[in-house]
């Protein structure tokens, strides 16, 4: 089943003379007029989502989905406006209940992932509920396009008019969207739970917060090993590794920045904790002696030490994590280029 907004069975009818488009003097003419209705539907969805996909976030777009509900509003209107053919009113008034089905997608499902896109990034759970919801919404128009073609084809069969089903661009298009986004989903959760697992690290070093770094880098560890074994089973889309490669090298950053690297961190904060605590202690006494001296200027030299390999170790992170995460951002922009079909 393609996966899409709006895909629609799009025929193209042997008719016998041509006549005025609203005399709907035989069955073929009612129903490529209702055909008609569908096409300009199919490229505002396809724009939408071609938008989207390319790295514009639905909220940032939603003038075309705007523009889409009023041309499905107005598709409504048109197709009600039809006579029953011969008496027969089903088949418009399916078509009718599959527009205003999608109307209410547009309005209520879609209203929903704007809104949730703000909190989509805070959590592996919500940015999952965040996906879920979008698969949920094409499973939803693809069981209702099910319907919809079981009553083009009763109408055709019922008043003998022959339906010759070609390839539609539009629709191969949008048969695409679905594949790549799946395709792209599936990748992304790899890297957004790892990815957003150590950004929770690292909001536990700023509060110093010792027992929650080693809770957060044991998570990272596991999230990391686990998130390589997908990336090892998931195959090439369409011979391109790169999205799965990218991934795989910021995992193995992650696992490598946990194993080797977050010890020294810990071990700063540590450090630096029980520095304030001597030189409180020192400060608080008037009476040193020889010993307390030197052990003073010791623990001087050693925070010092701890701070520069401290920010050593920092620095050297954030520039290698910083190098993994542009050829994330832009491996999945060139992917989405590569291979998301535009429409404009």
């Amino acid at each position: 089943m393609q996966r899409s907004i709006l895909l629609f069975f799009m025929f193209f009818l042997v008719l016998s003379k041509k006549t005025n488009a609203q005399s709907f003097d035989n069955a073929g003419q009612y129903m490529d007029y209702i055909g008609k209705q569908h096409v300009d539907i199919d490229k505002k969805f396809l724009s939408y989502n071609s938008a989207v996909s390319h790295g514009k976030r639905a909220r940032k777009v939603e003038n075309l989905r705007t523009k889409l509900i009023d041309e499905v509003q107005t598709a409504i209107e048109n197709v009600r406006s039809m006579p029953p053919y011969k008496g027969d009113k089903r088949y418009r008034d399916s078509v009718v209940s599959f527009l205003k089905f999608y109307n209410n997608i547009l309005n209520d499902d879609y209203s929903r992932i704007v809104n949730m896109e703000d909190i989509a990034e805070q959590s592996y759970d919500e940015m999952s509920a965040y996906l879920l919801l979008k698969e949920t919404i094409d499973k939803k128009v693809d069981e209702a396009n099910v319907l919809l073609h079981i009553e083009e084809e009763n109408f055709a069969l019922q008043n003998n008019v022959h339906l010759v089903q070609t390839t539609n661009n539009i629709s191969d298009m949008m048969e695409e969207v679905g594949k790549v986004n799946k395709y792209y989903d599936k990748v992304y959760l790899v890297f957004f739970k790892s990815y957003k697992e150590e950004e929770n690290l690292w909001d536990a070093v700023k509060k110093k917060d010792v027992n929650a770094i080693e809770q957060d880098k044991n998570a990272v560890l596991q999230y990391s090993t686990d998130g390589l074994k997908v990336l090892d089973t998931t195959k090439a889309f369409e011979g391109d590794l790169s999205l799965v490669n990218n991934c795989r090298n910021l995992l193995k950053f992650y696992i490598s920045e946990m194993n080797d690297k977050i010890g020294t961190v810990s071990d700063y904060i540590l450090k630096e904790e029980s520095f304030e605590k001597l030189k409180n202690d020192f400060d608080n006494n008037s009476n040193h002696s020889k010993d307390d001296i030197n052990a003073y200027n010791k623990s001087i030299k050693d925070i010092n030490d701890a701070v520069n390999n401290y920010n050593n170790t920092n620095n050297q992170l954030y520039e290698k994590r910083t190098d993994l995460l542009n050829n994330w951002n832009n491996g999945v922009n060139s992917f989405m280029d590569e291979h998301m079909p535009k429409y404009k």
